[in-house]
């Protein structure tokens, strides 16, 4: 996702749903304690998204963003 380009709340949604996924899946309970807080923020903006139509998150969560979506995306081929 080398051209990432935020589409809005929809985005986060996604990314929120790939971590909730991860989350039901790992045993490990460290990594569960990291994905708690991923999904901590990206709930956090996720209501600041929907809230305010011209809400743009910065430029770093935006970059983890895009790399969340990479991920999801290669998850959901792996599981397909």
């Amino acid at each position: 996702m080398s051209e990432y380009s935020y589409q809005g709340p929809a985005d986060i949604d996604r990314a929120i749903g790939f971590f909730v996924a991860l989350d039901d899946a790992q045993r490990n309970a460290l990594e569960v304690l990291q994905i708690d807080q991923v999904l901590e923020e990206l709930q956090g903006e996720y209501t600041k998204a929907t809230a305010d139509s011209s809400y743009r998150p910065s430029d770093d969560f935006l970059a983890r963003l895009s790399g969340y979506l990479e991920r999801a995306d290669d998850w959901d081929t792996s599981v397909a």
